[in-house]
């Protein structure tokens, strides 16, 4: 690839990354399984279960974000083209999400503020970029746990 040809590339890529954070910011499933590759792996400290499938994911996504109001960030990015259809990111973040006091997280949190990595793989897929791996390190992690009743 010469160089407009990655400059390209790389300016698709952060469209996806853009498209990640609003996706799971309004909670449109089914746009965030399409930017993924089908064999995508994805992992994420809070889910406790080391790698999983893109599918196995979203269902902890779905479940976590339940009525919570979740705002993501993304920053100054390095990406890297590797080749004509592959390429690798880190994206440092930061992200805030609130649990209704109804209803706290099925992690057990009012609230939640991360800071940290993302560790990505993309794959060009019939012409589109989309993520294949996905890994979440935490720099710092402040959370609050919902208030309680004392007797």
């Amino acid at each position: 690839m010469d160089s407009i040809e990655k400059l390209i590339a790389i300016e698709a890529i952060k469209v996806v990354k853009a498209k990640y954070f609003r996706f799971v910011d309004t909670k449109d499933w089914e746009g965030l399984r399409a930017i993924f590759t089908p064999d995508a792996q994805l992992e994420v400290p809070e889910a406790r279960t080391g790698p999983a499938g893109i599918d196995q994911s979203l269902i902890f996504f779905e479940q976590a974000l339940e009525g919570a109001v979740s705002v993501h960030f993304g920053h100054m990015p390095e990406i890297e083209i590797e080749s004509e259809n592959h390429a690798r990111a880190i994206w440092p973040m930061d992200d805030r999400i609130y649990w209704p006091p109804e209803r706290a997280s099925i992690l057990g949190y009012a609230h939640l503020r991360g800071f940290g990595h993302y560790h990505e793989t993309y794959e060009r897929l019939d012409g589109e970029w989309k993520i294949k791996t996905m890994r979440l390190t935490r720099l710092r992690l402040v959370t609050q746990t919902p208030p309680r009743a004392v007797d």
